[in-house]
């Protein structure tokens, strides 16, 4: 059975997740900060990053955690930031929950940090954003497709040859200045998952967290989609690309939320996860046999949403693929697509919440630290089936297709050797209406 969700929110803002689990023996546990690339400014670019990297090095190096390791227990530790949150996890035993609370403590009072590590931590993040300069995939969703979608100096748009320009100027000091300004529990979650006793659990919580100061709240977001007026084209050079790869977005309104996400979840197996029956697969491999693997990607906050369909393609195959993918998109929005696939979707759906539901770790709930930073509800994958995918009809997909699948909501970047799709794919674009 799926377990149930148990929120708090102590006096100085802190919000708590507790999440039992009978009859195992490890915990996990997160400490969430509402605190990415987003806070950072044009003179900090970059330090969300590096701060994750240092904090996480803090974390494994001077806290209850060395300790723990030293005297021969396994403690795993990650870190993980985007443009949203910052993210710091701790699993191990569960008779070390108390440790690992303690090892949370000095993030929120995190006043220096080690030259050494500092360095080469800094250096590693380089390696990264030099990383992802050299993977145009990458890049285009760092850079190129934020452009594309909200504008060249948008905060969203991440550049990494000048954020490294500006990592190598900074030091210690304004690492520290970051972390202390945002790095407070009224921005944070700490969420634990095990099997735990909810009581004593809280308790040890509010001994350890009560007293930390509530901190400043980080300002408020205003995150919008610009209205456009014509599709938008965008190709990234790569010469060690043997194939054209294709990313064709579009933005969609988180507004009724629960509904959004459950027709994306349905749209999503009936393109791509029905095996041989998927629109994608049957119609642009089995049909023409011209693209191997389509995939879709999703990305949904509380400000927008991103529905991306990807596929790697030969030059030669691309106007003949690209005009039977639009074709499909616009089917999509009439009556076009059987009721049985529609149904075999949700079945599928349904069968694989059966399937894992006894097969789901601890770590695997930590990701509800992400519905509480972004006000989503609180669900586990049946409750939230009951509720808004079995009671999707095939015209709230066509409704949503309509709105979705528009000329100017689309946003096309390629990855390959040479440009020779833009004259062709803008006018496949402009069918979409």
């Amino acid at each position: 059975m799926f377990p149930k969700f148990h929120t708090y929110t102590l006096t100085n803002g802190l919000t708590i997740l507790l999440i039992p689990i009978k009859d195992i023996k490890t915990v996990a546990t997160s400490l969430t900060f509402d605190v990415g690339y987003l806070e950072e400014t044009k003179e900090n670019d970059g330090l969300a990053h590096l701060a994750e990297h240092i904090v996480s090095r803090f974390i494994t190096n001077h806290t209850t955690v060395k300790k723990l390791k030293s005297s021969g227990h396994f403690v795993y530790t990650n870190a993980h930031t985007n443009h949203f949150k910052t993210e710091y996890h701790i699993h191990s035993s569960t008779k070390f929950l108390p440790n690992i609370l303690d090892a949370y403590l000095p993030l929120f009072d995190f006043n220096h940090t080690d030259k050494h590590i500092f360095n080469k931590e800094l250096g590693a993040v380089i390696v990264e954003l030099k990383q992802i300069i050299s993977n145009k995939d990458k890049y285009i969703f760092y850079k190129n497709m934020p452009e594309l979608i909200f504008g060249s100096n948008h905060i969203l748009v991440n550049d990494p040859i000048p954020e490294i320009k500006n990592l190598v100027k900074k030091g210690e000091c304004e690492l520290v200045s970051f972390v202390r300004q945002f790095y407070n529990p009224s921005n944070a979650v700490l969420t634990i998952v095990g099997n735990i006793d909810l009581t004593k659990t809280l308790k040890l919580i509010k001994t350890r967290f009560n007293p930390i100061n509530k901190g400043q709240l980080r300002p408020r977001r205003f995150l919008k989609v610009p209205n456009s007026k014509t599709p938008h084209y965008n190709f990234e050079v790569s010469k060690t690309s043997r194939l054209n790869n294709l990313y064709l977005t579009f933005t969609c309104n988180t507004i009724n939320q629960g509904k959004n996400v459950a027709i994306i979840h349905v749209l999503k197996k009936i393109l791509v996860e029905l095996n041989d029956t998927s629109i994608l697969f049957a119609r642009l491999r089995s049909k023409l046999g011209v693209i191997y693997s389509p995939k879709i990607m999703k990305f949904i906050n509380e400000h927008y949403g991103l529905f991306i369909i990807s596929y790697n393609i030969e030059t030669h195959n691309y106007d003949k693929g690209f005009s039977e993918l639009i074709t499909i998109l616009n089917e999509l929005k009439d009556d076009k697509v059987d009721e049985n696939l529609f149904n075999l979707a949700k079945d599928k759906i349904l069968f694989e919440i059966s399937q894992h539901k006894y097969n789901y770790t601890p770590q695997d709930y930590l990701k509800y630290s992400d519905y509480i930073l972004q006000e989503r509800e609180l669900f586990t994958p049946l409750e939230f089936y009951n509720k808004y995918t079995k009671h999707l009809t095939l015209n709230d997909i066509r409704k949503w297709c309509r709105s979705v699948f528009t000329k100017n909501n689309s946003y096309l970047c390629i990855v390959g050797d040479k440009d020779v799709f833009k004259d062709s794919s803008m006018k496949e674009l402009k069918k979409l209406g």
